[in-house]
């Protein structure tokens, strides 16, 4: 019951609120034809980590509460805009908000979470004031720190394992798909698994970008209707120490981050 009345008012304290920041289209369900429809899942209430809250409540006169579930929605926003060129998007937030209370309660429920290591690291930003998106992307090192617990040199070896790694969705609920596709019709679920914001250790930085000492990671896991994982993993953004502005933050931020995750549910040929 707790459970459900987190979800409940992390829906219902936003839904005016997304609808003001959003345009009509933005927000309604196109009635045109396209190809596939894709689900998106928000994040669960517990599922969101800041370290940056304090400063943005005093900037923004908001609750804790009211920060993590203005971020959750507009993260939702986002994706079903970056989705709207390619696919029909369902959103929970577009929807008569008991259903989707219900709804939501019902897949938190029914879905699991477990930690991967990062093979590549994906850092999306703009490279200037008004210019296209761009990715950057690296392989992790293979040397990664960790260390298997056992007996190296006669001495006990505790395991370490400072790699880092995201939260994927699991579906020990083999009945929650078949549901959802019956009800829904769509060919894909996009599982926003987790939100962090971070102050970023000052050894990721080089001199010259100093500035930005804030991070943004969206952890999230895109399946097929049949369960077969589409993609997975973590898009990081980064931005200034100094921002404090909620509603800057996610202007600037989340359109990157949310076209990203579109780009890797299309796949690397899709989008010229």
């Amino acid at each position: 019951m707790k459970k459900i009345l987190v979800t409940c008012f992390a829906i219902i304290s936003i839904t005016s609120t997304y609808a003001q920041n959003s345009t009509i289209g933005d927000v309604e369900q196109s009635i045109e034809s396209y190809q596939a429809s894709v689900l998106i899942i928000p994040f669960e209430s517990k599922m969101y980590i800041s370290d940056i809250d304090k400063d943005l409540a005093l900037k923004n006169e908001l609750n804790f509460q009211d920060i993590k579930a203005k971020f959750r929605a507009a993260l939702d926003r986002e994706l079903f805009i970056a989705l709207k060129k390619y696919y029909k998007p369902i959103s929970f937030y577009s929807i008569e908000p008991q259903e989707a209370i219900q709804e939501l309660a019902y897949i938190y429920n029914s879905i699991g979470y477990k930690y991967e290591v990062v093979s590549i690291e994906e850092v999306v930003k703009k490279e200037n004031v008004g210019t296209k998106l761009v990715g950057k992307m690296k392989k992790k090192p293979k040397e990664e720190e960790y260390i298997e617990a056992g007996i190296q040199n006669g001495e006990v070896v505790s395991q370490v394992d400072n790699r880092e790694k995201y939260m994927k969705t699991t579906l020990p609920n083999e009945k929650l798909l078949p549901s959802l596709n019956e009800k829904y019709k769509v060919t894909h679920y996009v599982f926003i698994n987790e939100l962090d914001i971070k102050k970023a250790a000052n050894d990721v930085y080089q001199a010259s970008e100093e500035q930005y000492q804030r991070e943004i990671k969206v952890h999230y896991t895109i399946f097929d209707s049949t369960g077969k994982e589409v993609s997975s993993g973590a898009i990081k953004s980064r931005f200034e120490s100094e921002q404090n502005d909620i509603d800057k933050i996610i202007k600037v931020q989340f359109p990157m981050i949310a076209e990203k995750i579109v780009t890797n549910l299309l796949g690397p040929d899709a989008i010229k």
